[in-house]
């Protein structure tokens, strides 16, 4: 990141590892170009963008691993923190999901698992807006004011579950740092 920014670049893609960076190589409008590895380390990639004065940052993450930031959790290694499930088992529960389904999100193995179930009980949609609406609110948390943050999450085959709201403009000002 203090390279691109010693480049000249504002703005950068911040991805967990090489899903996020082929996740952005694979699909339109992304150039990966500008993205920066952080591993696990969400919450210190924001302090570093803070610290270098970025003007913003989009992370580009698997469902897995931000979907953990809706529950505050900055570094998603499991060693620290996991909670995927009981993250996607409230917000089920919020968008009406009856305890039979939050039992069966529980016993989920991964998270994709989980949004298909989700989905076929049809309160995937409700639920994806509040989790995304959680993953702004911790991500803003950390970023302050003098950073513009958001989120694109998405699923191994190349679905894109959701966006925070500022994810599109991010993008967009990322693009005009790439133009030749």
């Amino acid at each position: 990141m203090k390279l691109l920014k010693e480049n000249g670049c504002d703005y950068c893609y911040v991805v967990p590892g090489n899903y996020g960076a082929d996740f952005l190589r694979r699909t339109a409008g992304f150039d990966d170009r500008i993205a920066v590895k952080c591993s696990n380390y969400i919450g210190e990639a924001i302090d570093d963008a803070v610290r270098l004065e970025m003007k913003g940052i989009l992370l580009a993450g698997h469902i897995g691993k931000l979907v953990k930031l809706a529950a505050g959790v900055m570094n998603t290694h499991s060693r620290q923190a996991d909670g995927r499930m009981e993250v996607l088992g409230v917000h089920a529960a919020m968008a009406g999901a009856g305890p039979d389904v939050v039992r069966q999100v529980m016993r989920c193995v991964t998270t994709e698992e989980a949004v298909g179930l989700l989905k076929r009980c049809g309160v995937w949609e409700a639920a994806a807006e509040t989790i995304l609406e959680r993953i702004e609110y911790h991500l803003r948390q950390r970023a302050g004011k003098g950073l513009q943050i958001g989120a694109v999450v998405f699923a191994n085959d190349r679905e894109i579950l959701g966006r925070t709201t500022a994810a599109d403009e991010l993008s967009r000002k990322i693009r005009r740092e790439t133009k030749p």
